[in-house]
C-alpha cells in the first residue's frame, strides 16, 4: 500500500495538462523580494530579485499561485521569476546594474534608488520573459519561460519576445525555433540536428 503524503487532504488537485504557462514577452511585474545573494560555489554576489505579475496583468498572481500550490517543506519563490544581478566592479556589471535601478525610478513616480535594496519591494517594472532550454531528467531537452531582462513600464507595448537561449548559449529568433520544434516534434534538438539548426540561424 502507498504512502499518504504529508497534508494530502489539504491540497488541491491538479489534473495533467492543467498547467497554465506564462505568455512570452513583457508582463508588468511587482518586486516581492529582494536581497543580496553570495552563490556557494563561486562566491560572487549578486541582487537577487523575486516579481509576481501584477494585477493590471492578465496573468495577474501567476507566481504566487505557483508558490501557493507548492507543498514542499523547503519551498522558495519560482527560480524562473527571479533575476540575479551582479555586483561586480567592472564596468559592465555595474551599468547593467544601473540600467535595473533606473529602469525602476523610471516606473515608479517619486522613488529615488539609494542602496537600499528592501526599498525596492513593492515597486513595480516590466519584465522581459522568453525561453530558455535546459536538459530534463531524463536527459532530454525542454523549454521554460523565465524572466530574462528589466524595462521601465512605458516600453511595455514596444516590447519584442526575446530571442531563445539554447544549452549551448547561444540565442536564436523565437520564429525560427519554434518552426523547427514543429517540424521535429518527436526529435531532440541534440547532437547532429541541433548542430545544423544553430548553423543556420545563429544569430550574433
Amino acid at each position: 500500500m502507498l504512502k499518504k503524503p504529508n497534508d494530502w487532504d489539504n491540497v488541491e488537485g491538479i489534473e495533467f495538462g492543467d498547467y497554465e504557462t506564462l505568455e512570452l514577452g513583457g508582463h508588468e511585474v511587482i518586486i516581492k523580494n529582494a536581497y543580496e545573494y553570495t552563490n556557494e560555489k563561486t562566491g560572487n554576489t549578486s541582487l537577487k530579485i523575486e516579481v509576481d505579475i501584477t494585477g493590471n496583468d492578465k496573468q495577474a498572481g501567476f507566481y504566487q499561485k505557483q508558490y501557493d500550490n507548492n507543498v514542499s517543506s523547503d519551498r522558495k519563490w519560482p527560480n524562473s521569476a527571479c533575476k540575479y544581478i551582479s555586483l561586480k566592479e567592472d564596468e559592465n556589471c555595474v551599468a547593467l546594474f544601473k540600467g535595473f535601478t533606473t529602469a525602476v525610478e523610471n516606473s515608479n513616480f517619486g522613488y529615488k534608488w539609494n542602496f537600499d535594496e528592501k526599498t525596492l519591494i513593492g515597486k513595480k517594472l516590466c519584465g522581459v520573459f522568453g525561453l530558455e532550454e535546459y536538459t530534463k531528467q531524463d536527459g532530454t531537452v525542454g523549454a521554460i519561460v523565465k524572466l530574462t531582462q528589466f524595462r521601465s513600464l512605458d516600453k511595455l507595448k514596444e516590447v519584442q519576445i526575446p530571442k531563445v537561449k539554447l544549452l549551448n548559449g547561444s540565442y536564436v529568433d523565437i520564429d525560427d525555433y519554434e518552426e523547427y520544434k514543429n517540424e521535429n516534434s518527436t526529435t531532440v534538438l541534440t547532437g547532429d540536428k541541433m548542430d545544423k539548426f544553430i548553423d543556420d540561424n545563429l544569430l550574433d
